[in-house]
């Protein structure tokens, strides 16, 4: 098997700029785009693996989950509690990771740089 990486991830969204937002209070940054005559949609580049938060269609990716690694955990987390994201502590009180559910219902798991 000669995979090397992965090189992008979709994530399908109910309302493409509430999960602009969600995502922007992760600290991505996220950059408008459209291929073509294709959707509008949003795109960042997360550590090699680019991103892309696009309009919900007949694909929905609820299903995924997704893990990242943050530098500041606690500030990620409360940028997303303002937001009013529900956010769930998995390991022991203080812990990573935290899972955190996206507008779209995607299992978001959180976990603090070493």
């Amino acid at each position: 098997m000669s995979v090397q990486r992965v090189a992008y991830l979709v994530l399908r969204c109910a309302d493409l700029e509430r999960s602009r937002r969600f995502y922007e209070g992760l600290g991505l940054r996220l950059s408008p785009e459209q291929h073509g005559s294709g959707a509008k949609h949003y795109s960042c580049d997360v550590g090699g693996l680019i991103l892309e938060l696009y309009p919900l269609s007949d694909k929905p990716t609820s299903g995924l989950r997704l893990g990242l690694v943050v530098s500041d955990l606690e500030r990620v987390l409360e940028s997303l509690r303002a937001l009013g994201a529900a956010v769930g502590v998995v390991g022991s009180e203080g812990s990573s990771p935290v899972t955190v559910i996206d507008p779209d219902g995607h299992r978001i798991a959180l976990e603090q740089e070493r």
